[in-house]
């Protein structure tokens, strides 16, 4: 999530990458990625936290229809970029793995039927 990414303590990806880049040698360290709009809009326990469209009480308006350009606007800034600016601050400090959207392929796929998931994102 995007609280997880910037702070102190292994509960967020800063944290986690300066204890590993304290250690001789630096440990790897892999995180994975996961977090687009309308994320596994089928399933009904692991939506995302970032939308395409907003319902008045902040969550997720799946029967909006649309392209999602501000969703993944939201996406790319609030979220890509400032894993980007973590890691460039560990680059060469410590070896990351990134597993990029694990879901995403198989999700879309399987979701295509359901109206919920009708934003072409």
């Amino acid at each position: 999530t995007k609280s997880k990414i910037r702070g102190e303590g292994t509960k967020t990806m800063e944290g986690i990458l300066k204890d590993a880049a304290a250690k001789s040698p630096p440990e790897l360290v892999t995180f994975i990625v996961y977090d687009l709009p309308n994320r596994d809009c089928h399933a009904k326990a692991s939506n995302g936290e970032i939308c395409c469209t907003y319902l008045p009480d902040g969550r997720c308006d799946y029967a909006a229809a649309g392209d999602c350009a501000e969703g993944l606007e939201e996406y790319k800034s609030a979220y890509i970029d400032e894993i980007a600016s973590v890691l460039k601050e560990y680059n060469d400090k410590v070896p990351i793995v990134l597993v990029i959207e694990p879901d995403s392929l198989p999700n879309l796929s399987t979701n295509r039927g359901d109206p919920r998931c009708g934003n072409s994102a």
